[in-house]
């Protein structure tokens, strides 16, 4: 008995902390004090790799911020490997782009995340295209009809 309502007083905790220490006071991260960037961390550390919580600063990931991120790169480089073979490796750069976009960002949750500083990109906008002129060093126009 003593056990099972441990376990839902730190099932209450888990679910509950997230929510109490969203950000209210203008303070920045670093200039908070020890004990609120601690429990910044410590809620980090749960978003990485608890179910749902992680939806709090990153909706896109249900099944923990880490395990998100892992799943977004495997599934880049499986995208990646397929728009490469599907282009004759000639559209590198859109390999490029793709392999960018599940790679780059951030690869876990942190005390500046949760006390709202930083956004969480899971999955972050790809770089622009670099601008590769043909012979008249302009952009590509399809041909006319």
């Amino acid at each position: 008995m003593r056990l099972r309502r441990g376990m839902l007083i730190s099932a209450a905790l888990l679910t509950l902390a997230p929510a109490a220490a969203r950000p209210a006071a203008a303070a920045s991260y670093q200039e908070s004090s020890a004990t609120r960037r601690a429990l910044y961390t410590g809620i980090a550390m749960v978003a990485n790799v608890m179910p749902i919580v992680s939806t709090i600063y990153a909706p896109r990931c249900l099944v923990g911020y880490v395990f998100c991120k892992v799943a977004f790169a495997g599934v880049s480089v499986i995208a990646a490997v397929d728009q490469l073979a599907l282009s004759g490796g000639n559209d590198r750069q859109q390999t490029r782009g793709i392999l960018y976009r599940g790679f780059a960002g951030d690869w876990f949750l942190t005390g500046a995340h949760v006390a709202g500083e930083r956004t969480a990109q899971p999955l972050p906008d790809p770089p622009p295209p670099e601008e590769s002129g043909g012979e008249e060093g302009g952009k590509w126009e399809p041909p006319p009809l």
